[in-house]
């Protein structure tokens, strides 16, 4: 690996979390339309079984940098836009893991029991309409400002390679080398 690149686990991470965020996105927004039955119910089963699959993934990218830290951004990028690249990320992990935690909390407070693919997960919480709306209206709100976000950060990679300053090939998968 070269020291401008990210670890392979890391990039492979990152696209992993990418179309896992994608799919949760594209389910999420098509299943609210579905009406009541067992189209809907499935699509829920699958929405929720794939958020526990972002959230262990957002656990096992958290090791992953800790482990494995991101290499330094290229001299070529200024001081400003190193701050607000700090501070997006920052705010990108808390929404990656805000996200999935307010959904999980908020199916935990209805009458259906959790499932991972099926699989019955132990009970947290009892059914209650409230914090299940409250839950969900938070995990609602996080997604909008997770995809918020996500839109700034593929913007700045776009930046990044329209300037072709090495920032965006650090993520690409591949040897590319800068």
């Amino acid at each position: 690996m070269s020291e401008t690149r990210y670890s392979g686990p890391a990039i492979l991470i990152h696209w992993l979390h990418a179309l896992l965020i994608a799919a949760l996105l594209a389910i999420g927004w098509s299943m609210v339309d579905l009406p009541k039955g067992a189209e809907r119910s499935a699509a829920i089963a699958l929405h929720k079984s794939l958020g526990l699959c972002a959230l262990l993934l957002f656990l096992l990218r958290l090791i992953v940098r800790l482990l494995l830290p991101p290499p330094p951004l290229p001299a070529t990028v200024d001081p400003l836009e190193r701050r607000l690249a700090g501070k997006a990320h920052v705010v990108l992990y808390l929404l990656l893991l805000a996200v999935p935690l307010f959904g999980y909390l908020s199916s935990s407070f209805t009458k259906y029991p959790m499932k991972f693919f099926g699989i019955p997960l132990p009970g947290f919480g009892w059914p209650d309409e409230s914090l299940n709306q409250l839950f969900n209206g938070l995990h609602k709100g996080a997604v909008l400002a997770l995809v918020l976000v996500l839109l700034l950060h593929i913007a700045a990679a776009l930046r990044h390679a329209l300037r072709r300053d090495g920032v965006m090939s650090r993520m690409l998968p591949g040897r590319r080398r800068h």
